[in-house]
């Protein structure tokens, strides 16, 4: 086949290694799109193999599989392929123009597996599954293109290897290991989560950053960042993205079969008194209706106020009889005259109420020929304070809350050890900013030893390394327990360490401080404790 058969209409994309562009069969009538690769082919044997690879390619008839109607190789040596247009847009565009409901998110992830099975048994591995090259038409459905037939054309070509897009790499890829067809499945579910959540698991500002998420962090579980996915769709996601290749879906069929049953689920739908006059736009009659609902309601307080003082009746005063005579204290029933308390003015500096009160007897004239007796019997000021016990001070609940309780504290001993200049160290304690410091000072020092005192018990530590530009590199987050009569040391490691394809990767390495106490305070302890028995 020559490619002058078809006749170029206009440029659909460009990439770093072919152009691609819309074109039309001039034989039989059709659109198609036209790969053209930028490299070009050396030796007869690699066009052959090339021609090879697009006869098993040329074979794959799946609804969800981008046809390959035509391959060549021109006369300079590059090579061309002859693709089904798809009229829609990339699945990369329509994530960055709205979010896609999850039903619809599990439905064509569903499709996708079926396509991936479908190629995988034919012994094809796509290697480079990713939202820009999944299609979806204007009818909704969801389209696989380039499979592996352009990265081998680039890789005969002698142009190096292409191992796919660093974010939707597996882990063995990024180990150097042979991908397989599991391999497919993780970049599958990395998409997958990106639907569901609109982010990837996996980022970072550089390759190195994101390849060492793939190899050691775990992903946040979709329903964390999306409260409205249903329950089971964690599992199926996580399970994608294992680490370990025999941790995943074992074929696309049963990734799809576990996905169908959630694409043809329908939302739950909010409740009916949602739907309501306030689930539409706002429009500029809502604004009139909302102030004079202020306004009315702002005038009608002072006027309401106005009215309830007018036609307020206070109530009538209560009669006199329903007042009770006062009784009289109890320590004057036991005179047999009544007694008067008056008070003395203050005299000689000290306060009235310091002075006891003067008691007069008051008689009758009958007895005042005994008034010599009654005034020498009369009986001195009384001291009471020994007859009554003393009252005991109560109090209140909420005023015993308030007072300060001491509480034990303990210091917590920071031991940093570095061989990494840059960045800096965060020590977090229960949430809170525990310090800050730069590990410049430190990279060729002694080990760095500083201490902070926290209460006594256990607390959730976090230990986070920021590059320069106060982005987050890695973090470590445990549990410690901090006791009044132990070291309580809490080590830190920062290092560098080298991988295949991530070099020089900083590692931190936290050890958190244990509650266990001293054997030497345990047997001073017990020993005392012996003695004091004894």
């Amino acid at each position: 086949m020559q490619k002058d058969r078809y006749e170029i209409v206009g440029p659909l994309g460009f990439g770093a290694t072919s152009r691609v562009d819309k074109a039309r069969d001039k034989i039989i009538g059709r659109t198609v799109a036209i790969k053209t690769l930028v490299h070009s082919f050396g030796a007869a044997p690699q066009q052959k193999q090339f021609l090879r690879e697009a006869q098993i390619v040329g074979q794959l008839s799946h609804p969800a599989i981008v046809n390959l109607f035509d391959v060549g190789v021109e006369e300079t040596g590059i090579a061309y392929l002859v693709m089904e247009y798809v009229n829609g847009r990339t699945l990369l565009q329509v994530l960055s123009e709205s979010p896609i409901p999850w039903p619809r998110a599990c439905s064509w992830a569903a499709d996708l597996a079926t396509a991936l099975g479908r190629a995988h048994h034919a012994g094809i591995i796509h290697g480079d599954v990713k939202p820009a090259n999944i299609m979806i038409t204007e009818e909704g459905e969801v389209k696989l293109s380039d499979f592996g037939i352009a990265r081998f054309a680039t890789q005969v070509s002698g142009s190096g290897r292409i191992m796919g897009t660093p974010a939707y790499l597996a882990p063995e890829q990024i180990m150097g290991e042979p991908h397989s067809t599991r391999s497919d499945l993780f970049a599958l579910g990395i998409v997958l989560y990106q639907m569901l959540t609109g982010v990837p698991p996996f980022d970072g500002s550089s390759v190195a950053a994101v390849c060492a998420q793939i190899l050691t962090a775990d992903p946040v579980e979709p329903s964390r960042r999306n409260p409205a996915l249903p329950s089971g769709l964690d599992h199926i996601v996580l399970r994608c993205l294992a680490k370990k290749p025999e941790d995943r879906y074992p074929t696309g069929d049963a990734l799809a079969a576990s996905l169908y049953p959630l694409a043809r689920r329908t939302p739950v739908a909010p409740p009916a008194s949602s739907l309501s006059w306030w689930s539409r736009p706002l429009q500029t009659r809502d604004i009139w209706a909302f102030a004079s609902i202020i306004l009315l309601a702002g005038c009608s307080v002072p006027m309401g106020r106005a009215v309830v003082s007018h036609f307020h009746i206070p109530p009538a005063p209560a009669p006199i009889t329903s007042f009770t005579a006062p009784k009289a204290p109890e320590d004057l029933q036991s005179y047999p005259a009544a007694e008067i308390a008056l008070p003395v003015s203050a005299e000689a500096g000290h306060s009235q109420s310091l002075v006891p009160p003067k008691r007069i007897r008051l008689v009758h004239s009958s007895r005042y020929r005994h008034s010599e007796e009654v005034r020498a019997g009369t009986p001195a000021v009384r001291d009471t304070r020994s007859d009554v016990a003393a009252p005991t001070l109560t109090l209140p609940a909420s005023v015993a809350a308030a007072v300060p309780v001491a509480v034990e504290r303990a210091a917590l001993r920071i031991k940093i050890n570095t061989t990494v200049g840059e960045g800096t160290l965060a020590i977090f304690a229960d949430h809170e900013l525990l310090l800050t410091t730069g590990l410049r000072d430190y990279a060729a020092a002694d080990p760095a030893r500083l201490e902070r005192r926290l209460p006594a018990g256990p607390h959730q530590l976090r230990v986070a390394l920021y590059r320069a530009d106060k982005s987050l590199q890695t973090e470590k987050e445990g549990l410690g327990e901090l006791r009044a009569d132990t070291e309580n040391i809490l080590t830190i490691r920062v290092s560098k360490r080298s991988k295949m394809l991530v070099r020089r990767e900083t590692a931190l390495e936290v050890i958190w401080p244990s509650a266990v106490a001293p054997q030497s305070q345990v047997a001073t302890s017990s020993s005392s404790v012996t003695a004091a028995l004894k």
